[in-house]
């Protein structure tokens, strides 16, 4: 029975808890490299970010989006503020080709043309931890891990005892935020549940500069849970969940400018699993659903998306050197698309996979996966990965990577009116990746990580809007180098920058796609509980589309400083002053579509 709280660590990590047999500093585990409960992250050949809730409260933002823009190797396009649709390219991919997670279930949009998450809607309040997992990643999550995949995580129970979290902000635009988290950790059981209220006045999302003056608002209410509980020694059995509702006021049209429109959105998930060491294999199963729903008020048009799912995953220790996991899943999406024509398609997809991992030395541990999807329509498809990391030095990572990957056409492509196709088979891609790390000692560290992807048989449209396949190979490559230095027991220095060459099939450079991405940032306690975090991040040479002409153009090259300023008014409460866009910069992510002015922002976060 002391089985839970011995690891409550790899239980705040893992969607499958109780299941770790050692505590981890939460820091330096991932659970998305490799099917395993929790790899140390200089065990793992692939290039994997994690953030910890505490480093999510230490960087000061309040939507999703924004934090994730200034990670190593992703990019933001937004169609205006907080609550507009928000895409995050990864290594220079587009984000249909990003698997997104939300505590184990896929929350891509199945009645999305290209099915993605609109990380618009997201604040960070609800949020425990972060992983971003880059490279093709199908071998072990299916379609579209073609870039990669990003696990978000709501809060977990962490510390023994009923626990309550709160915090509020109010700031510029007319906005608040409220959030709490109640916690319970015991024993036998982990649970956590969490209540978000988010509201944003807004700004034009259809540049203010261009003559644009209506005010295009945003309002969510987000409920989401995770629970476990430990029946025997053995034993245990988990249930998590989120349900939201928003409404978000967009712009756009043609001509381009401000509009009337608004859409109201629903979404919920759930997961269900068990889990039970049999000694030499331990068994889990789960099931998972979600829900998704658009409705626009003005035009009328309806858009509904399902997804069911079932996994078993068996993992065995074979000797002290090799674990093997194996299993098995089944994916059943449909979609109702209610326009001037009404849409319906249903697809299914079952994949049976394994994955070894060897420590072959104490120097040496090399990961391999394969996985085989069979699709009601297309057929099979079959993906792979190597991976293995290399340490020479105690304090020095070699990383290295090679996978194949697959995106599914999506059911709007495949039965969309007018413009759908039932003849199109699966985008396919290739990446490798060589990396390598540097640990100096505390938080310390400087990495850089070379990338290199191909995508084959992509899915476009003709000259009459209908989809099709394309012939010919798109192809993103560059460099991302991040880093941490401590000046001082109270000043550190960090950043990150990446490099990336993304064209398509004509070799003609991606849209959207910054080549220079430059974050800068210091943290420093400036006095007895008084600390301080800036950041700089300046994003360049960019191309777009013009939103009345369609033609090509150079998207304006920007820098935006952000700060913030927290006072510990006890040991469980800080208080905290944040501003964005200090030098009140003109800058678009998306052309046409503006972003916030200076802003101020405060705020108290408390634990009871």
């Amino acid at each position: 029975m002391n089985r839970l709280l011995a690891t409550t660590a790899a239980l705040a990590l893992s969607t499958s808890a109780l299941s770790a047999q050692e505590s981890y500093d939460l820091e330096t585990i991932t659970v998305t490299a490799d099917l395993s409960d929790g790899t140390e992250t200089d065990r793992t050949g692939a290039t994997v970010e994690v953030s910890t809730r505490e480093e999510l409260e230490a960087a000061g933002d309040d939507d999703l989006a924004t934090y994730l823009s200034r990670q190593p190797g992703l990019s933001l396009a937004a169609s205006g503020g907080p609550g507009s649709l928000a895409d995050i390219r990864m290594r220079g991919l587009h984000q249909k080709y990003v698997k997104v997670q939300i505590d184990g279930i896929d929350v891509l949009d199945p009645s999305s043309p290209s099915p993605s998450y609109d990380f618009g809607l997201m604040g960070v309040s609800g949020l425990g931890r972060i992983e971003v997992l880059k490279g093709s990643q199908s071998a072990q999550y299916g379609s579209s891990a073609v870039a990669g995949v990003i696990s978000l995580q709501s809060r977990r129970a962490t510390e023994e005892g009923t626990h309550v979290y709160l915090s509020g902000e109010i700031g510029s635009y007319d906005s608040f935020g409220l959030a709490a988290t109640v916690t319970s950790l015991g024993e036998r059981h982990n649970f956590a549940v969490t209540l978000e209220r988010l509201e944003f006045g807004g700004f034009s999302s259809a540049d203010e500069e261009d003559g644009n003056t209506e005010a295009d608002g945003f309002s969510s209410v987000r409920l989401s849970f995770n629970g476990e509980y430990a029946l025997t020694d053995a034993l245990s059995i988990g249930l998590s969940g989120f349900t939201e509702k928003s409404t978000v006021a967009i712009d756009g049209g043609f001509p381009f400018g401000d509009t009337a429109e608004e859409t109201d959105g629903t979404s919920n998930g759930l997961r269900a699993f068990a889990r039970y060491d049999a000694g030499a294999i331990t068994h889990q199963f789960e099931a998972t659903y979600y829900d998704i729903e658009r409705d626009y008020a003005v035009s009328g048009n309806r858009y509904e998306g399902e997804r069911h799912g079932l996994r078993y995953l068996g993992q065995a220790t074979l000797s002290p050197s090799v674990q093997l996991n194996f299993g098995a899943d089944y994916t059943e999406e449909d979609f109702t698309s209610a326009t001037f024509i009404t849409a319906t398609g249903k697809q299914n997809t079952t994949g049976v996979f394994a994955e070894v991992n060897w420590a072959a030395s104490s120097e040496l541990d090399v990961s391999a996966a394969l996985r085989h999807d069979a699709h009601n329509r297309f057929g099979g498809h079959t993906t792979g990965r190597l991976a293995l990391a290399w340490r020479p030095q105690e304090d020095l990572i070699v990383r290295a990577a090679l996978a194949t990957g697959f995106r599914a056409p999506s059911l709007y492509e495949l039965y969309a009116p007018i413009y759908g196709n039932d003849t199109l088979t699966p985008e396919t891609s290739r990446s490798a990746e060589l990396g390598i790390e540097k640990r100096l000692g505390g938080d310390d560290f400087v990495k850089a990580t070379l990338f290199y992807t191909e995508v084959d048989d992509m899915i476009g449209s003709d000259a009459f809007f209908v989809y099709t396949q394309v012939p010919g190979t798109s192809v993103s490559k560059g460099i991302e180098l991040s880093g941490r230095k401590a000046l001082s027991d109270k000043v550190s220095l960090f950043g990150n920058y990446t490099y990336t060459e993304s064209v398509d099939e004509n070799d003609l450079r991606e849209l959207r796609v910054p080549r220079h991405n430059l974050v800068l940032g210091l943290e420093a306690e400036i006095a007895p509980r008084w600390n301080v975090i800036g950041e700089l991040q300046h994003v360049a040479d960019t191309l777009d589309v013009d939103a009345q002409t369609f033609a090509t153009i150079e998207g304006d090259d920007y820098t935006v400083v952000n700060a913030m300023v927290t006072y510990d008014v006890s040991d469980s409460a800080e208080a905290y002053f944040r501003i964005e866009n200090i030098g009140d910069v003109e800058y678009q992510t998306v052309n046409g579509y503006g972003q916030s002015d200076r802003a101020f922002y405060v705020g108290l976060r408390a634990k009871f």
